[in-house]
């Protein structure tokens, strides 16, 4: 019964989701945008250097996780419809524990704090623009990936190696509002799960460079052993300039629903580069 109704309710979740991102596509009008179903022109690039704070409520009431990572993104425009993207991520991860012992009669509490380094979630892989018309573009994407495992599998974050598929939609609206909904099917080697994807995206360009994004982040997989899980985080983020070509983003990540995975909140500051 349990199962049946945890069915439903990533049913319904899903499909409000999409009905979502459609409604929001088809609410916007043409003209060209930045985001994610867009190539860059040839020869140019943008990279994303990010730190952020991630605090994650896992399963275990005696334990607690949080890390801090830096990455770096990258997309360069090999031609005017094939963009190289990439990803590399380094993560200082904390944990603690906390167990009762009992010796000579006494129960004593001990709380083992534990701080580890390690790869955090890497990329690489090419994006082609299929289809552009009036403001409308659609394009593919497959990245080779790198993660880290589970969060409540032990302090080694041993890596998993797969891929990623993706088909990319976006609409865009006199250069000041672009929505895009990103939709994909990421396989892990090791044990033969997958994961389904959907990013919607929604941002709003207020003045000359500056950038306001609402963006939703939503995952359905299995793990080996027959477990799923399911994911919806927000996103919401400013973009400020600083100088020519170069800005300065501001944002924040909460879980809206979660089902066999930890919740997370996280902050981020990431600075833009443009060549």
């Amino acid at each position: 019964m349990g199962g049946d109704g945890r069915a439903k309710r990533s049913i319904l979740v899903a499909a409000l989701w999409l009905c979502g991102g459609v409604l929001t596509l088809w609410a916007l009008t043409s003209a060209p945008a930045s985001a994610g179903a867009w190539t860059r022109p040839a020869g140019s690039g943008l990279t994303i250097t990010t730190a952020s704070h991630h605090a994650f409520a896992l399963s275990n009431p005696d334990a607690a996780f949080s890390k801090i990572e830096t990455a770096i993104y990258a997309e360069y425009g090999l031609t005017d419809r094939l963009t190289l993207v990439g990803r590399v991520a380094r993560e200082t991860r904390f944990r603690r524990s906390v167990r009762q012992v009992s010796k000579a009669g006494s129960v004593y509490t001990l709380t083992l704090n534990t701080v580890s380094q390690g790869w955090g979630e890497m990329e690489a892989g090419l994006r082609l623009s299929a289809f552009q018309h009036r403001g409308w573009v659609l394009s593919t994407q497959v990245s080779a990936t790198r993660s880290p495992t589970d969060l409540e599998n032990g302090l080694r974050a041993r890596p998993v190696w797969g891929s990623d598929a993706r088909i990319l939609l976006g609409r865009s609206l006199g250069g000041r509002m672009f929505a895009d909904a990103q939709l994909a099917y990421r396989n892990r080697f090791v044990d033969g799960g997958a994961e389904q994807r959907m990013d919607l995206t929604f941002g709003v360009r207020p003045a000359e460079r500056w950038l306001v994004m609402a963006q939703t982040y939503s995952a359905w997989g299995g793990r080996s052993g027959g477990s799923s899980y399911e994911s919806h985080r927000l996103h919401i983020s400013v973009t400020a300039p600083v100088a020519d070509r170069l800005s300065l983003q501001f944002g924040a990540t909460n879980s809206l629903y979660n089902d066999g995975i930890a919740p997370e909140r996280a902050y981020m500051l990431a600075l833009w580069r443009e060549f």
